[in-house]
Order: structure tokens, then sequence, then C-alpha cells
């Protein structure tokens, strides 16, 4: 099993980040089928067969893990790089 960990630290505001959160999530499901469950105003899951994740902010950084099983482990680095890229982008 595979992690993809990520901290992206921000100065912007919840709302603002939690608009990020959701297009990521999108942008996360229609590219590998990753289903977006939000669990509370800062925390949304992703999850498909094979991959567990959680992407969570607060007022100072956003958090990304996710876990990938044995046939998505191929993904890490293309998943990685693009989440990792997207945050950069949006957060700067």
């Amino acid at each position: 099993m595979s992690t993809i960990s990520i901290k992206q630290s921000h100065n912007k505001t919840l709302g603002e980040v939690r608009e990020l959160a959701d297009s990521l999530a999108k942008k996360l499901e229609e590219r590998y089928q990753l289903t977006p469950n939000w669990v509370s105003d800062n925390a949304v899951e992703l999850t498909r067969q094979g991959v567990t994740g959680l992407l969570e902010f607060d007022e100072h950084a956003v958090n990304v893990n996710i876990k990938l099983g044995l046939m998505m482990s191929a993904f890490k680095s293309v998943i990685s790089t693009e989440v990792e890229r997207a945050l950069r982008e949006k957060l700067a």
C-alpha cells in the first residue's frame, strides 16, 4: 500500500479553501473515479475500490492523505504531482 501525504499552508479564507477543496475533489472524481463525500465543513473523504483518502483544511493549511491499494500504486506519482500542483497554484 502506498500513501500520499501533502500539506500546503495558505492565507485564504475558509470559504475560499472550501471552494478549492470542492474543485479538487471533483477533478479527482473525474480523472480517477474517487467519490467525494463531505464528512464535515472542513473535510472531504475520497474513496474508490483500492483507495481511501481525506482532504481536510483549517485556517492555516490543507492536508491531503491518500492511501493507494496495489493496483492504484502505479498512479501515485501522477496523483501526487497533480494534487501538489493544484494546491500550489490555488493557495499561493
